[in-house]
């Protein structure tokens, strides 16, 4: 279950000097009080999302709130609210989730890279996860040898709905006896066509 909601907390309070009461008159009584709204997920801040305004005056206790706050006092609250801003740790949920974004988009970037490296330098024990005919399966093939241009490879004879297969399949009972050749181009023309979707070296 997802714990979710919002939460308040306050930002500042602030005279204002030289504005009259609109209820008293007293031009040396009033004040504002600023509290910033925020969504939370397991009590984690994710973003702020408003301002909440009270104007209250000292003299006659009188008490505005939000679109309560008269038109005459207005101007000076709004300036008050522009100077004022939401607490950093409030975008913290956000952040983090922009954080783990960007690390996540830059790890396949690199793994990305890695596994075109592998794939242009075979070695003997090179394993290649494949993208099998039948929709969403997939398989793995692993060198036996490479001799110049020609890669010598077996097939796995198993095939899983899992885009990581080497941990169920890469096992040597699971592999055919029979080895087949393909060339480093032909490795790279699967890789093109993302039927070859991943290298590892172990």
């Amino acid at each position: 279950m997802i714990i979710y909601g919002f939460k308040g907390t306050h930002l500042r309070t602030q005279e204002l000097p030289g504005v009259a009461c609109p209820a008293c008159h007293h031009s040396h009584s009033l004040r504002t009080s600023l509290y910033s709204r925020y969504a939370h997920v397991y009590w984690i801040p994710f973003f702020p999302f408003s301002k909440l305004t009270a104007v209250e005056c000292g003299a006659c206790q009188s008490l505005w709130e939000n679109k309560q706050v008269p038109a005459s006092i207005a101007p000076a609250v709004r300036e008050v609210q522009q100077q004022t801003s939401h607490p950093y740790w409030s975008w913290a949920g956000l952040a983090a989730v922009v954080a783990l974004l960007t690390f996540g988009f830059l790890a396949g970037i690199r793994d990305h890279h890695t596994d075109e490296a592998l794939l242009l330098e075979p070695r003997a024990g090179d394993i290649y996860t494949v993208r099998s005919d039948s929709a969403g399966m997939y398989s793995l093939m692993k060198v036996r040898r490479v001799g110049g241009n020609n890669v010598e490879l077996v097939a796995n004879e198993y095939q899983i709905d899992n885009n990581s297969p080497m941990k169920e399949l890469d096992s040597p009972e699971k592999y055919s006896k029979e080895p087949f050749t393909l060339t480093r181009l032909e490795l790279q023309i699967m890789r093109r066509k993302d039927q070859l979707t991943d290298v590892d070296r172990p």
